[in-house]
């Protein structure tokens, strides 16, 4: 019956030690991540390439690149694979319809 007592104390002293060491650490995580310039939301250029005289009929985007379906002058129609970060085409692919 005596070791119910002895090993609750254990259990206490335990837990206490696991909190402080635990707070304690928390705090250096959060001082050594507090240093350090991080942009919470990365800015995105302002225009896009595109051929001119062209507007923007649909966009389908993920994370890496944007997909635009487009008609430029003459009504031709384009595909244009879009970086995000660049705002530059990867790749532009005009439509042709068939004969």
């Amino acid at each position: 019956m005596d070791s119910i007592p002895n090993l609750l104390k254990a259990f206490i002293i335990a837990g206490g030690v696991a909190l402080f060491v635990g707070t304690g650490l928390l705090v250096v995580l959060i001082l050594v991540r507090g240093h350090g310039e991080r942009q919470a939301v990365q800015e995105l250029p302002a225009t896009i390439s595109l051929p001119k005289g062209a507007h923007v009929e649909q966009v389908v985007a993920d994370g890496s690149r944007w997909l635009l379906l487009g008609t430029a002058d003459g009504g031709r129609q384009f595909l244009a694979v879009v970086n995000p970060r660049t705002g530059k085409p990867a790749s532009l692919l005009w439509l042709q319809p068939e004969d």
